[in-house]
């Protein structure tokens, strides 16, 4: 293991450093890709919780994430040992992640509307807390491996290998398993224990991605840190700048799998556009590297939002249109996805040693706990509207043809929305401040 955690000989990480840091990535992504995409269709459609039950599933999961985020990267700041106080925490949650995320798709049968959604909820909690118990942790540890400007967008990039490249498997497998199991019941839950299983070993080999650099020797306190990131102005664009990019990515895959099946009445079209997503974004991630390195960080997120809130208007075109176009649009929007993978995350840890170097409370556990938690806070809210919007537009589960109101809810949702919030995005990303040369100086004055 000491052998892995040495560096290149010049201070800075290997490829197969950056490249086991990546791993840990892959792990998250198995789980919140299914959770992501199918976790609503499977409360509704598969379990027949209503819409609004449905999305209060999700949102009280998603609140209490939210609420633990900051606290769990409170906790990790101050767990130093001789094992690094991030690694300790991703090697301690990875089986119990890995068990509650298989758990959450094991129903059970014959429970009726109240049993189910209470089975779900617990479950759906328990889970949630397990994966910030990872997570928090896991995006921290990328500050403590490197504090190089571009070495920092290389780990968000090998991250997002990992990312879109085994959304891919979370995509279709499931898909695979009802079409190959009696039902489709039994699918998800086969590929909940498939999935969890595959997590175990990308998060183990996050320990060989190299060593932490050691703490500050006093950490700041909860509160303090806490009220100085908000009071900060580079992190509060930071912070808004993650949530317009994840947002809008969050009700797009929430939603499609409802627009293909109910506006383009094209299941099997569904498969084939995520599959041109993903292998786009994966084959574009190296791009949006070289488009940093010109053109800075800020610009790079900006080009990749509004690549895709012009896109996303597509789909407002008639059906026949939009298959027509499918196969250029998917590629199209995956390139402009993938920088939206890989810049907010590169961009934080910048705010975040701007603070340290202002000498203000700045803890990189609890302020990366802060990103996670707006950013869940919105995506709950946003979960719990979308299964209220469905239910008010009178949409009927497991129905072939929805009525003209819930079709005109699900182009909102999938289109008209995600649009708006990237347009939104691209205002604030207008105004962040932190730039190469910027970043140098606080690297340098944060020694």
């Amino acid at each position: 293991m000491m052998l892995m955690e040495k560096t290149s000989g010049n201070g800075r990480m290997t490829g197969l450093q950056k490249f086991f840091y990546g791993c840990g990535e892959g792990a998250s992504t198995f789980a919140t890709t299914a959770v992501g995409m199918f976790y609503l269709y499977f409360l509704t459609d598969i379990v027949g919780i209503r819409p609004s039950l449905a999305g209060s599933v999700v949102l009280l999961g998603n609140i209490w994430d939210a609420v633990t985020d900051p606290f769990v990267g409170w906790l990790s700041d101050r767990s130093d040992n001789r094992f690094g106080r991030r690694r300790i925490w991703i090697l301690g949650s990875t089986i119990p992640f890995a068990a509650s995320f298989a758990f959450i798709w094991t129903v059970p049968s014959g429970s009726g509307q109240l049993g189910a959604f209470l089975y779900a909820t617990a479950a759906f909690m328990v889970f949630i807390f397990m994966i910030t118990s990872y997570m928090v942790p896991y995006t921290t540890l990328a500050m403590e491996l490197t504090s190089d400007y571009d070495e920092r967008n290389q780990l968000a990039m090998w991250r997002m290998v990992f990312s879109i490249g085994l959304a891919l498997p979370a995509t279709v497998l499931p898909k695979l398993l009802v079409d190959a199991l009696p039902d489709e019941r039994s699918g998800f839950m086969a590929m909940g224990w498939i999935l969890g299983a595959c997590m175990l070993p990308l998060a183990a080999l996050v320990v060989f991605a190299g060593k932490e650099r050691r703490p500050r020797e006093e950490t700041p306190r909860f509160m303090d840190s806490l009220k100085s990131s908000f009071g900060f102005p580079p992190f509060r664009k930071a912070l808004m700048m993650y949530i317009y990019a994840m947002l809008p990515l969050r009700l797009l895959m929430a939603s499609i799998i409802y627009y293909f099946n109910y506006y383009l009445l094209s299941p099997g079209s569904f498969e084939i556009s995520m599959a041109l997503m993903m292998v786009a974004s994966v084959a574009s991630l190296f791009l949006w590297d070289a488009v940093s390195r010109k053109l800075d960080k800020k610009r790079a997120y900006i080009i990749g939002l509004t690549t895709c809130a012009v896109l996303l208007l597509v789909l407002l075109l008639p059906k026949g249109a939009v298959l027509g176009l499918l196969i250029p649009f998917s590629v199209v929007m995956g390139l402009g996805i993938s920088a939206l993978h890989i810049m907010p995350v590169a961009i934080v840890p910048e705010a975040i040693d701007a603070g340290i170097a202002e000498g203000l409370a700045a803890s990189e556990g609890i302020w990366n706990g802060v990103i996670t938690f707006a950013h869940k806070i919105s995506a709950a809210i946003a979960a719990f509207a979308m299964g209220v919007i469905l239910d008010l537009a009178g949409y009927v589960p497991g129905v072939e043809a929805q009525k003209p109101s819930a079709i005109a809810a699900i182009l909102f949702l999938v289109c008209i929305a995600p649009a708006a919030l990237s347009l939104a995005g691209v205002m604030v990303g207008r105004g962040f401040s932190i730039d190469r040369s910027e970043a140098k100086r606080i690297e340098e004055k944060i020694g």
